[in-house]
């Protein structure tokens, strides 16, 4: 009796202990976010099962994207709404709008989850704004049509591409100061910085080409210039930083550079217009998202192939980090 008893107990726990992994295994999936600009809204791809889950109205002709994983918020530009839509990561609902100019473009969050950053593309300017209260804490003057942020590892630095300057604008957090700028190739629009926050990549959309920044040590920047297709747009790294993905506008295409020998390695085919580009957390899958096709193609960082395209909206732009954890 008491073998049966314990046979009967073992099971069980081990239902339980198979349920609970499998629910954290569910919880852990993140959320894609993908701008649809002509559509005006923004649509939600469950990362598990490949399939968009939710379309959430967001007007104002929704651009750049920043997942605030530590407050669970999704912020959305919409540079003809006059600034950012805040909406709910995990009820998938906007829950709020920030009105900051009509200039409203490129959009980033802080490593803490405390300030989200604004690039203003006329007024030349970063706002940055309190996540708590979305009080303004300060504007900062970068140089002209400010385009692709992004935080350094450490978040100690901002990263701006100034389009029209050709320059990057290294932003100081702690001083909230303006410290450098580095002039790279022509109209800079995406960059990605490295887990070490020792390199710096832009896509220059006009010389075709990705600037490679040295960053670890100021005093001494180095820069080095790798030839991709044509317009490139936005770029990001996976696999441990050894790629760097390319999406490269008029092509079609997708270029990778292997980020040692800074060399592209292969081009990969996508939808039409590639623009936004993001990398999952695992670290492996690339998702681009395609404004003419209104899809998003998924690509496997280590075959250096399109292993799904999913339908999204029309305009499908994604332009920053999108996903959520």
């Amino acid at each position: 009796m008491s073998y049966i008893f314990r046979n009967s107990v073992l099971k069980t726990v081990a239902v339980i202990s198979a349920t609970v992994f499998f629910q954290s295994e569910l919880a852990a999936e993140p959320y894609a976010f993908i701008s649809n600009q002509l559509d005006n809204n923004v649509s939600v791809i469950d990362t598990k099962t490949q399939k968009v889950v939710k379309n959430i109205v967001v007007t104002g002709k929704p651009v750049g994207v920043a997942a605030n994983n530590h407050k669970s918020q999704v912020y959305v530009s919409t540079p003809e709404g006059n600034g950012f839509a805040v909406l709910d990561g995990k009820l998938l609902k906007q829950t709020g709008i920030v009105t900051t100019s009509n200039g409203a473009l490129g959009i980033a969050v802080d490593k803490t989850g405390q300030r989200v950053f604004v690039a203003d593309w006329y007024e030349n300017r970063i706002s940055i704004f309190d996540t708590d209260t979305f009080k303004l804490i300060k504007a900062i003057v970068v140089g002209k049509s400010p385009s692709g942020m992004v935080v350094g590892p450490e978040n100690q630095w901002l990263y701006v591409a100034n389009r029209i300057s050709n320059s990057i604008s290294l932003i100081n957090l702690d001083s909230l100061v303006t410290l450098r700028t580095v002039d790279v190739g022509t109209h800079p629009f995406g960059l990605a910085v490295d887990a070490k926050g020792k390199r710096l990549y832009t896509a220059n959309v006009e010389s075709d080409d990705v600037t490679v920044v040295e960053i670890g040590n100021l005093k001494k920047l180095a820069t080095y210039t790798v030839p991709v297709q044509s317009r490139p747009y936005a770029v990001s790294l996976a696999l441990d930083d050894t790629r760097l993905f390319v999406t490269n506008q008029d092509d079609s295409s997708v270029s990778v550079i292997d980020t040692q020998t800074l060399k592209e390695i292969a081009v990969i085919e996508v939808g039409e217009k590639p623009e936004g580009i993001d990398t999952h957390p695992d670290d492996r899958h690339v998702y681009v998202a395609n404004w003419m096709d209104g899809t998003v193609s998924v690509i496997d960082s280590k075959s250096l192939k399109v292993v799904n395209t999913i339908a999204v909206g029309d305009g499908s732009r994604a332009f920053g980090q999108f996903f959520t954890q």
